[in-house]
């Protein structure tokens, strides 16, 4: 038997490797994937002990100490107009996935770290942009590189489903809650 492993009367403690052994490190998760395999450990299977989670009903209303103008006034205001469009679809698009979801302690608890995350990179990274007057297509890549592409690979080790346009609409959705703003 050319090139095939045969085993006799054998006792094994390890690997056996009939070919080449390929070992691929796992990638070290961020804090925001660590925190959802937190969550997903700590409620799975005990959703009837959960409380209610406060702190995501504070993401569903209106920042109070900003005037409430909606989503597609913030992005005029922001000289984002082109973007209105797309926006105010994705952030539908995200409230129906929240509102079928709301009965999931464990969905409710990753957005609050979710949404958390995308105004904490938003006010330190992006919005500096925004006063700085930077070049929209700057400030879009750097969106992307810094918000969507990082918490994308985050939510989908949580919900296989989640794509990028569902982080761009959690983005449109805290907008259209004053939670981000757009202008100088």
């Amino acid at each position: 038997m050319a090139g095939g492993l045969k085993l006799y009367d054998s006792s094994i403690h390890g690997d056996v490797v009939g070919g080449n052994k390929v070992v691929y490190e796992a990638a070290a998760l961020t804090p925001l994937e660590q925190a959802i395999e937190r969550i997903i450990v700590t409620y799975e299977g005990n959703e009837e002990l959960v409380e209610i989670i406060d702190e995501l009903a504070e993401y569903f209303t209106d920042r109070p100490d900003r005037e409430v103008i909606g989503l597609e006034e913030k992005l005029v205001q922001g000289d984002r107009k082109e973007l209105i469009q797309n926006a105010v679809y994705l952030k539908y698009k995200f409230d129906r996935k929240v509102a079928k979801q709301q009965v999931s302690h464990v969905a409710q608890n990753v957005y609050v770290h979710v949404l958390s995350s995308i105004i904490t990179a938003f006010e330190q990274k992006i919005r500096p942009l925004i006063v700085e007057e930077r070049d929209k297509s700057e400030i879009d890549v750097i969106i992307y590189d810094e918000i969507i592409l990082p918490i994308y690979r985050a939510v989908t080790r949580f919900d296989t489903m989640a794509t990028p346009e569902e982080v761009s609409g959690m983005l449109y959705f805290l907008t259209g809650k004053c939670h981000l703003v757009w202008s100088k």
